[in-house]
């Protein structure tokens, strides 16, 4: 994830997204058309433990990967989104940084042993310096288990994809905004994992990534987290006028349930940007789902950042 590239060059052609039990495609095969994809994987293809994804089993995923490559042929390079909860990300106090790329990148790697319980020579890391807001330095860490990683990019690089991004479903997210636009509240809702970035023109300002108990009630839980949260952004970031909520739940009913308690919430309101494209073929994009497709038709638009 490099939040300044997004700026700078072209949209991918093509976005792979992993999931647990599935992957899917997204391919843009002209200026408004798009194509998507999905086969099945076999369980225990991917490993997920405490810190995200441990491990890939490369025998099990290329044929599914080789499949799916004709769906998006004369591509070479793409973007692969993955579950929010395969990685971990951080927003940091960033002072006095060195200038080195691979010294930040040391600074950083030491900091998160006090975050995460694996060693720092285990992390792949992605950091991203942000603009100073009202003269506070932070960066934006992306960390993932290099092992895994790794792994990734040897699968598709076996198959003859080069992946030029790997990234978050939430980060997928994160709309292009000009300078200047209301305040946006991004929340994307995974099984059993709740994340929250707020960006005040267009630079990240709160970063909150959960995992939800399975014997709490979900959607309690998650609006207890919204409500905390919304109150530090009020309390401590000292925003209090209307924020734009961008809201994508793998889950109907749960999607339903936090937008009613949303249109409760005088100071939030829906965010209004570009409604994602129609995604072919029906049948599989009905399958899939909306909250599933748009990480990826976000990125092959050039609607995220």
């Amino acid at each position: 994830m490099n939040w300044e590239r997004f700026f700078t060059t072209p949209p991918p052609a093509t976005a792979w997204d992993l999931g647990a039990a599935d992957i899917a495609v997204v391919h843009r095969t002209g200026q408004s058309e798009f194509h998507c994809a999905a086969e099945d994987v076999p369980v225990g293809t991917f490993e997920v433990g405490p810190v995200g994804l441990q491990a890939v089993d490369r025998e099990a995923i290329t044929p599914v990967l080789t499949r799916l490559k004709g769906a998006a042929e004369g591509t070479s390079t793409a973007a692969v989104i993955v579950p929010t909860r395969w990685m971990r990300a951080f927003l940091l106090d960033a002072d006095r940084l060195p200038r080195k790329d691979s010294e930040v990148q040391d600074v950083f790697r030491w900091r998160l042993k006090k975050l995460l319980p694996v060693a720092p020579t285990e992390l792949r890391l992605s950091v991203v310096r942000l603009p100073e807001t009202e003269g506070r330095r932070q960066v934006l860490v992306l960390a993932g288990i290099e092992r895994a990683v790794a792994s990734l990019e040897a699968t598709f690089g076996s198959i003859g994809i080069q992946p030029g991004l790997i990234t978050t479903r939430l980060f997928a997210l994160v709309p292009r905004l000009p300078s200047g636009d209301r305040p946006v509240l991004v929340i994307q809702l995974e099984r059993s994992f709740l994340s929250l970035i707020f960006l005040v023109s267009g630079t990240p300002r709160l970063l909150r990534t959960k995992p939800l108990s399975p014997m709490a009630a979900v959607g309690e839980s998650i609006v207890r987290e919204l409500r905390l949260n919304l109150e530090y952004i009020r309390d401590k970031i000292g925003f209090g006028g209307e924020i734009e909520v961008k809201l994508v739940c793998d889950d109907a009913a749960l999607d339903a349930d936090v937008r009613r308690w949303m249109a409760d919430q005088n100071h939030l309101a829906p965010y209004v940007g570009p409604a994602p494209p129609s995604c072919g073929p029906t049948a599989v994009a009905s399958r899939l789902g909306a909250a599933r497709l748009t990480p990826g038709l976000a990125v092959v638009t050039g609607e995220v950042r």
